[in-house]
């Protein structure tokens, strides 16, 4: 967490874990999990209000009224201060109250807008609105498909979705000399103006693709990976969504594709199960 030297390269998610962002604290607010947040919030307005009371105890004589309930003076002082509030009654009669009384203020104030920004951000951001299926399937590697699904976790509509197929693995340009490579995978479809609830990519694998040209022994040996990317806009919002997935050739199956994911009831209205994402079945061979 602390290393300033070296960090780690994650490969099963696209964001990074919020404990990783100590030099973009706002960033790692809004990553955090919402009890997280609020407990860290809660803990920091707690701590100022202990610091300025600490500060204004050096000058309890100049602050003029009556705190309740057997608060301290400095310590109520402190906290209607920070809440820009004056329950009480409290002043300061001296220069010194006033300037951390003052500066006090502007510390809540800030806080109070960073508060608000953040949990702004939280309930108006879209993160992993896309749930991917936990294998990718392949139909056959001579001449099939390779098949990668997903459905939205939400009722809401996306807007121009575009998507793309990327096989990344580690290439040998000269002798000893290592770097990742990444090569597009050429879709059935690359986009769709409207997506509700579902969609399959899908990839055919024939004497052009890197699939076949390649192989999975070999895509194995360099570490190779497939990357979904998607992009589009939430129809509600008008924020953007994109986001990426990662497949290791372990993860595809071969010899397979995707069950029914897509119902009809009993009124004739089709219906996603979302139970299913995963679910898959054997090629038979005259589809083959």
């Amino acid at each position: 967490m602390f290393d300033f030297q070296k960090r780690k390269i994650h490969h099963d998610h696209q964001l990074t874990p919020w404990h990783e962002l100590w030099r973009q604290p706002l960033a790692a607010m809004i990553r955090m999990p919402w009890w997280l947040f609020f407990s860290a919030m809660v803990g920091i307005y707690c701590l100022q209000i202990l610091i300025f009371g600490v500060i204004l105890s050096f000058d309890t004589a100049h602050i003029i009224g009556d705190a309740p309930l057997g608060i301290p003076k400095p310590m109520a002082f402190a906290i209607e201060s920070f809440l820009a509030n004056g329950f009480n009654g409290l002043s300061p009669s001296s220069r010194f109250t006033y300037g951390v009384a003052v500066l006090d203020l502007i510390a809540g104030l800030f806080t109070l807008s960073t508060l608000t920004a953040v949990v702004f951000s939280k309930l108006s951001g879209n993160v992993m609105p896309l749930l991917f299926s936990r294998h990718l399937c392949i139909s056959s590697i001579e001449e099939g498909h390779l098949f990668c699904r997903f459905v939205t976790n939400d009722r809401s509509q996306w807007l121009n979705v575009s998507y793309t197929l990327s096989l990344i693995f580690d290439d040998e340009p000269e002798p000893g000399l290592w770097q990742r490579r990444i090569v597009p995978l050429t879709t059935l479809n690359t986009g769709t103006p409207q997506l509700s609830q579902t969609a399959t990519l899908t990839h055919t694998i024939n004497a052009e693709s890197p699939i076949r040209q390649m192989g999975l022994n070999q895509l194995m040996q360099r570490n190779a990976v497939i990357m979904p990317l998607v992009e589009g806009v939430d129809e509600t919002t008008g924020s953007c969504l994109l986001q990426t997935h990662l497949y290791a050739m372990k993860d595809i199956l071969i010899g397979f594709r995707y069950g029914d994911l897509v119902s009809t009831d009993n009124q004739g209205r089709r219906r996603i199960n979302i139970h299913n994402l995963n679910a898959v079945v054997a090629q038979r061979s005259d589809e083959s």
